[in-house]
């Protein structure tokens, strides 16, 4: 066995490629059964980093494919869309709000009737009012 690997430092090899080479120091030792299994360990794990890197490059075209068909999803509809939300902007009437006159009555604390006589009270007090007839 090749224990001079074991004290260096860490390289930049693939765990595969580590494997390899354990693999190599347990047959040069003559444990061909051990060297065997890390050998297998070695090609199973660069299979599955081969799925992995598949899977990866196949999820990124996932992600281009579904930007590419919002972005033509998005162009065909873009401006119907834009047409609906300005016709629904030009017909909004906020007073048409379900709560709106409740709003407006607790705002106000009195009917509409004693409000405008309020009002009215307010612009004339103090003044004099002559009727023409």
């Amino acid at each position: 066995m090749n224990i001079e690997n074991q004290n260096q430092p860490a390289t930049r090899e693939s765990m595969a490629e580590y494997l390899d080479r354990l693999a190599a120091d347990q047959i040069e030792a003559g444990l061909d059964a051990t060297g065997a299994d890390i050998k297998a360990a070695a090609v199973e794990i660069r299979k599955l980093s081969q799925k992995v890197d598949q899977m990866a490059a196949a999820m990124a075209t996932v992600a281009y494919r579904e930007d590419q068909l919002a972005s033509a999803l998005f162009g065909l509809i873009e401006d119907r869309v834009q047409s609906l939300v300005e016709t629904e902007l030009d017909n909004y009437d906020p007073t048409d709000h379900y709560n709106f006159s409740d709003a407006v009555a607790e705002q106000v604390g009195e009917s509409g009737e004693d409000r405008t006589r309020d009002i009215v009270r307010e612009v004339i007090e103090g003044g004099s009012v002559t009727f023409h007839v």
